[in-house]
């Protein structure tokens, strides 16, 4: 056998032997440490885990934190000086005006005492014009007195001419101080935002069709016979002549334009909620554009 192989196969039992050698001590003398370091490495990885948890939850309480400051510094709320329900009352009172104007009753049902303050109960009921009553919950809520609205129930009118009318009950719970409150100075100063009401949802969009109790011109069932400038001459529903100007009221509208041009009188109506236009004409009785 040549020099270099044998050299080569000894070079390479000896690295086996160095290898194998090494992994076995390594083996045996860290397989403990290496078990207890895994260990300790996953429960850190745990530990880190819920520290981020911890992390994230600050973040959380963090932003609600600063959300209430900011609510605190630009509405800030005031207690009542007293018990007294005649404050409350005169309080309400000026809230009830204008376009939040309903007409209520008051009812004062207890005083709950606490060591620092107390709480005044009082049940509204009334009825008024729905946007007329959000805008009076907007200003007790945006108003710088604390007072809690505790439930609010409403009930729609059935009669015709009071569709737009809600029947309603509110029950509220205004807070006063008690104890030692020397060196604090309440604002009670109402403020005035008003609620932005696209619809009332108890207002039905289509309406039953009142009667004519007025007994005004039904343009559906007249005849237009001439046109003089601005006033429309009309045979209406009984064969009386009615002369109508621009504006003037009809059954269930109005006359909005008059075309002597075209020899057309206009009228817009309003059938239940149903927005329809009818056209009398010279030369023809009536022509229906909806």
């Amino acid at each position: 056998m040549k020099y270099s192989i044998r050299n080569t196969i000894i070079l390479l039992l000896t690295l086996v032997i160095m290898v194998g050698g090494g992994w076995l001590y390594i083996h045996n003398r860290f397989d403990d440490e290496i078990i207890t370091t895994r260990e300790s490495l996953n429960q850190k990885q745990n530990e880190l885990q819920e520290v981020q948890n911890y992390a994230n939850q600050f973040s959380t309480a963090q932003a609600n934190y600063n959300d209430a400051i900011y609510s605190r510094i630009n509405h800030p709320k005031e207690l009542f000086p007293s018990h007294s329900s005649s404050a409350l009352y005169d309080y309400l009172q000026q809230l009830n005006q204008g376009l939040s104007f309903t007409e209520l009753n008051y009812s004062f049902a207890d005083s709950i005492q606490n060591d620092d303050h107390g709480i005044v109960n009082a049940d509204i009921e009334g009825e008024g014009n729905y946007e007329n009553l959000t805008n009076f919950l907007y200003r007790i809520e945006y108003s710088r007195p604390l007072i809690q609205i505790r439930s609010v129930q409403l009930t729609n009118m059935s009669e015709l001419e009071k569709l737009n009318i809600v029947q309603f009950q509110v029950v509220l719970s205004a807070y006063y101080r008690r104890g030692d409150w020397s060196s604090y100075r309440a604002d009670l100063s109402t403020s005035s935002p008003l609620g932005s009401i696209l619809h009332n949802p108890y207002y039905p969009l289509i309406r039953p069709i009142p009667p004519n109790i007025e007994n005004l011109t039904n343009v559906e069932s007249s005849r237009l016979i001439a046109l003089t400038g601005n006033t429309a001459h009309i045979i209406d529903q009984t064969g009386v002549l009615k002369r109508l100007r621009v504006g003037d009221r009809v059954y269930l509208g109005r006359l909005i334009s008059i075309n002597l041009e075209n020899q057309q009188a206009v009228f817009q109506l309003n059938k239940g909620g149903i927005i329809d236009r009818v056209t009398l004409s010279l030369s023809q009785e009536n022509s229906d554009n909806p």
